[in-house]
């Protein structure tokens, strides 16, 4: 599959570096840390708004 999206990098630039991403994390994946840090950026943005 890398193969397919690095041929089209220009295309999907996005889609091209997301496995370099998870290279980097050493294969693991993110979600439980982006999920609840959006969350509270979302309390955090609804109380500033008070």
């Amino acid at each position: 599959m890398s193969a397919l999206v690095g041929a089209r990098a220009g295309r999907f630039p996005a889609l091209a570096a997301a496995p370099a991403d998870v290279a980097a994390s050493g294969g693991q994946d993110q979600a439980l840390d982006f999920g609840p840090a959006r969350v509270l950026d979302g309390v955090a943005a609804l109380i500033e708004g008070r």
